[in-house]
């Protein structure tokens, strides 16, 4: 894993269908998406290390920003 491994795991409530969880997973390789460690971060993957600003659903499929 990769310099952004070390901040909180990233979750979601989808705004189309009402689904929570606490662990929202990378759309290109499905490991865990993490913030960044800095104050003010953006979210990265812990598998592929890209950045992520949207995720889609894991339960309608809807994509939305984080």
């Amino acid at each position: 894993m990769g310099e952004y491994a070390n901040g909180p795991v990233v979750g979601y409530q989808c705004p189309s269908c009402g689904f929570d969880t606490d662990t929202a997973l990378c759309d290109d390789c499905n490991a865990v998406v993490k913030w960044d460690d800095k104050v003010g971060g953006t979210a990265h993957c812990t598998g592929c290390e890209s950045e992520v600003y949207g995720i889609a659903c894991k339960k309608c499929g809807d994509t939305f920003l984080l």
